[in-house]
């Protein structure tokens, strides 16, 4: 790998990384400082739900049913979220925003618009996109990439148990 390559590489993992320590640190500033940055991105993902079941909000966060039950019950008991069963069929259990929630979307939202300026004001009409383009590649590549390692492990799973019969 060339040294430009390699810096591109490390510049963007700094890139990702700033980013994610910046919104912490928005959150931490603001009205809701009890709420980790996981949390909110658990409240937004129910918020995105169109049946905002357990089993389909972890599928959307890409975490097993079993991590967003620890992170839903600490965001609870802080008033953010509630459960309640379905009407139309009591086998289902609903995540519900309240309206604390909602306040801490819109305030998690300010965050997304103040970032979107920030870039605006140091990348030009024309560099825009060029990167969103390249980005919109990066993701398809990433997503390949992560379909080819499922892919391994449940190969890799199939041989381990036909080798344990």
């Amino acid at each position: 790998m060339s040294d430009k390559r390699r810096d591109l590489m490390s510049e963007i993992s700094e890139t990702f990384n700033l980013a994610i320590k910046v919104q912490e640190e928005f959150l931490k500033s603001g009205p809701f400082p009890e709420l980790s940055l996981t949390e909110v991105h658990v409240i937004e993902a129910v918020s995105k739900e169109k049946f905002p079941t357990m089993t389909n909000v972890a599928r959307r966060l890409q975490v097993t049913v079993g991590t967003l039950t620890t992170n839903v019950k600490s965001i609870m008991k802080k008033g953010f979220l509630e459960k309640e069963q379905y009407e139309k069929d009591h086998r289902f259990t609903i995540l519900r925003i309240t309206s604390k929630g909602y306040e801490a979307l819109a305030y998690h939202d300010r965050f997304h618009r103040e970032l979107s300026l920030l870039y605006e004001e140091r990348i030009s009409d024309d560099q825009f996109n060029w990167v969103l383009d390249t980005f919109e590649k990066v993701i398809v590549g990433l997503k390949d990439y992560q379909e080819n390692l499922r892919q391994k492990t449940i190969k890799k799973s199939i041989k381990s148990s036909s080798r344990g019969r």
